[in-house]
């Protein structure tokens, strides 16, 4: 059995009396106090002991340490166990009787200390805050919206904004109930007052606690998004995708504009949101060089998300059937699929353009062509192009 035990740190970092209230249930138990990591606490495991432990305010020194008060305390029988969170020296003892006694100066000057650090703290959250949640941030959900295009949101990135909002929330609800422990502190001492535990100085620790979950989780999301972007997109000959010119036939002239006529696709995927694809070609028009509207071009679009869950692609199809006029109607079930649907919108110059939506299990397919053939004829290549990613 190792001999280092880790404890989440229940209790507010700057609540002494809960503190050494706390490391005393824990020695009781055969877990002596070694060091802190964040909000982690790390013990030695050992024979259950009665200790009491006194927190004495860190020096403001390079390394917090003052051999010279170590020695006075070990003199009056304490022990002196390392840190925590280089604001307090812990000193422990067997003894009942012996004494423990901060000077009121170095309280005063240590109040202080605490305070600066913690507004310093104040305001890098804040700024972390702003960052985290705007870089996440997506104008494709709504959050009024949010109960009825929620796959979209899915798609669009909402989880990892929903973690940081929900990690930053805690860690900012656990940052003020810190700072009110810190009032609380240095009014009791102001007052020559007994220190008492804080009124829910468990909160804070438990609070904090809780945002490390959402928090290392939109971490990796970051990381991740550093090192690959997030975006991996092919080569279009190696895709097995179905292209305008297959629909259209070979001798179909499609436009030289590259971001109309791609030789690639777009493919996007993160721990945190749906794995997707984007591809899309246009027919050559005088519009790309000279100007005008595109509505009137024979173009081919396809989208694909692939969720987690086949539901997320069900309701995805439902929404996207919402973006159009209606008049989406079910086709034959054929290749496999859990559902075909398909619209055909004809406009007042004539033109037409067909939505065929798919989806097998997870993933969902939707395409957009306007031309002159029958798009449903390739039912089975737009399957084969599921089953191929």
């Amino acid at each position: 059995m190792s001999k280092i035990v880790c404890r989440v740190t229940p209790v507010n970092g700057y609540d002494i009396p809960g503190l050494e209230r706390w490391l005393e249930k824990q020695a009781a138990k055969g877990l002596i106090f070694a060091m802190t990591v964040g909000v982690f606490t790390l013990f030695e495991r050992k024979a259950p002991v009665s200790l009491r432990f006194h927190l004495e305010p860190a020096p403001d020194k390079p390394d917090r340490t003052d051999p010279e008060l170590n020695a006075l305390y070990e003199e009056a029988g304490w022990q002196y166990l390392g840190l925590f969170r280089s604001s307090f020296a812990v000193f422990s003892t067997e003894n009942r009787e012996a004494q423990a006694h901060t000077d009121p100066e170095v309280w005063s000057y240590a109040l202080k200390r605490f305070f600066r650090r913690k507004l310093l703290g104040g305001v890098g959250l804040a700024i972390l805050n702003f960052v985290l949640l705007s870089f996440f941030w997506s104008s494709r959900f709504d959050l009024f919206e949010l109960r009825y295009f929620w796959a979209e949101a899915l798609a669009a990135g909402f989880v990892p904004w929903a973690l940081a909002a929900l990690g930053l929330a805690l860690a900012d609800l656990a940052y003020l109930h810190g700072l009110f422990v810190l009032w609380r502190l240095h009014r009791r001492t102001k007052r020559d007052l007994p220190m008492t535990p804080a009124p829910g100085s468990h909160l804070s620790g438990v609070l904090a606690a809780l945002s490390a979950i959402p928090l290392f989780l939109v971490a990796v999301e970051l990381i991740f998004l550093f090192a690959t972007h997030g975006y991996f997109p092919y080569d279009l000959a190696d895709s097995n995708f179905v292209t305008l010119t297959e629909i259209e036939g070979e001798d179909f002239r499609l436009t030289g504009d590259r971001m109309h006529n791609m030789d690639y696709i777009s493919h996007g995927d993160t721990p945190l949101t749906p794995e997707n694809w984007f591809f899309q070609q246009w027919g050559t028009s005088r519009v790309f060089s000279e100007g005008g509207s595109l509505d009137d071009i024979p173009h081919l679009e396809i989208n694909i998300t692939r969720y987690l869950l086949p539901a997320a692609a069900e309701h995805r199809v439902w929404e996207w059937e919402s973006w159009g006029r209606g008049g989406y109607r079910d086709l034959e079930s054929a290749c496999d699929l859990d559902q075909i649907r398909f619209c055909e919108d004809e406009y007042l110059d004539g033109t037409r353009t067909y939505y065929l939506i798919l989806r097998r299990g997870g993933a969902v397919l939707r395409v957009e062509y306007q031309g002159e053939q029958d798009i449903t004829r390739f039912l089975s290549r737009f399957a084969e192009m599921i089953d191929s990613l």
